[in-house]
């Protein structure tokens, strides 16, 4: 039987090939080691994929039906190879998309659009080329939304100018308003803040031109309920950022602004005064987001990145300053070793933490309703970390 099924495969995959299409298995498997000091309970080794990238694997595919045409397809699963799980419980979490592209016309593709949603396009202008520590640290994730139900459309290039637009639809029978389930769910709310998605949509203007590339993005992502109701989960984002290249060092800079009015210590926590917090203090509504950085390829195979990343947040939440250093060798064309250092302070009343965790107290402070940031360190303290490690593509 299995020879039947590889002789069947294999049959397909030359017919494939006659009629100039393509067919291709890729992935990536990166697996590390890591230390950090600062968490609630202490300091830790660990053993950890992904600090470079997360890994993952995939099919593409390309059908060529004429007159410059082509269907096009994803299927992207994410994993943790440390344990062989999942990413997020869902096989195809990355992403599953079916579409057409056309140089003359651009490309539009349908599905679920996971780990490309609009906002993580912005990766490429990150210093740190979305490592752990990097652009998204000091906004919880907030810059590598998931959604799914949608359709896309990018633009061809004029004189450097590409469009891209992204809607995710809701599948609800109330517009905005989402199914249960489809995020992570925050800690200590009665309503399940988080638990479910609203509508999701942007637009991204990118211009490129030899040594510069330069992106304008613009998405929201609404709650169950159709309010910006979490600045980390649920709100608006303006990204505005852009790479230089001069010689072997490539220059980095940008900014993200983040809103969620509908936002309160009320609909998280049930309560307009949780004791978790410190005094003063409410669920924020704005946090502006900042960085700049240099990558230096010091030979072809050898680079090294320096960046600075800031964020601060309203309604008394403080601020915070990542500073990080990286290094990469790259062993082959597939494989590379890599480590990186990051030092987080954080001002008296910020927790932002290295690990990303979600908005509240860890347990230390909150010990009822904390389980789910518990890697935050405690407020106003500060953190370090190291990673190193081996990824392969393939």
């Amino acid at each position: 039987m299995k020879r039947i099924i590889l002789g069947s495969l294999t049959m397909s995959l030359a017919v494939a090939a006659s009629a100039q299409s393509s067919l291709t298995l890729y992935g990536l498997v990166d697996n590390g080691l890591q230390y950090e000091t600062g968490l609630p309970k202490g300091n830790r080794w660990a053993a950890e994929s992904g600090n470079w990238a997360e890994s993952r694997f995939g099919l593409k595919g390309l059908e060529d039906i004429g007159g410059g045409t082509f269907v096009t397809f994803q299927l992207e699963s994410r994993l943790n190879t440390e344990n062989g799980t999942f990413a997020n419980g869902s096989f195809f979490e990355g992403q599953a998309t079916v579409g057409m592209t056309n140089a003359t016309y651009g490309s539009f593709r349908i599905g679920n659009f996971g780990a490309s949603e609009l906002l993580q396009y912005a990766g490429i202008l990150d210093p740190q080329q979305t490592q752990k520590y990097s652009f998204g640290t000091l906004v919880r994730g907030r810059m590598f939304p998931q959604a799914a139900n949608g359709a896309e459309y990018l633009s061809p290039s004029f004189g450097g100018f590409t469009v891209q637009g992204q809607y995710n639809l809701t599948n609800s029978t109330t517009w905005n308003a989402g199914n249960p389930g489809s995020v992570p769910s925050q800690q200590g709310t009665s309503t399940g803040l988080g638990s479910s998605q609203g509508r999701d949509d942007g637009i991204k203007l990118e211009y490129k031109a030899h040594s510069l590339d330069f992106q304008a993005i613009y998405d929201e992502m609404r709650d169950g309920n159709g309010k910006f109701s979490n600045v980390y989960l649920a709100s608006r984002s303006i990204f505005a950022g852009g790479s230089y290249v001069w010689g072997p060092v490539t220059f980095y800079a940008g900014y993200q602004h983040l809103s969620a009015p509908d936002a309160s210590n009320v609909g998280y926590y049930g309560t307009a005064n949780p004791s978790s917090l410190p005094a003063g203090t409410s669920l924020p509504t704005t946090v502006d987001d900042e960085w700049v950085g240099a990558q230096w390829a010091v030979t072809p195979s050898t680079f090294l990145t320096g960046a600075v990343y800031h964020a601060n947040a309203n309604n008394g939440n403080g601020n915070a300053t990542l500073y990080t250093l990286s290094g990469a060798y790259q062993l082959s064309k597939r494989t590379r070793l890599y480590s990186e250092l990051g030092y987080l302070h954080n001002s008296e009343t910020s927790n932002l933490g290295l690990n990303g965790g979600l908005y509240g107290a860890n347990t230390n402070n909150d010990p009822v309703n904390g389980n789910m940031s518990s890697t935050n360190p405690n407020f106003g303290h500060s953190q370090f970390g190291a990673f190193a490690g081996i990824a392969t593509q393939f």
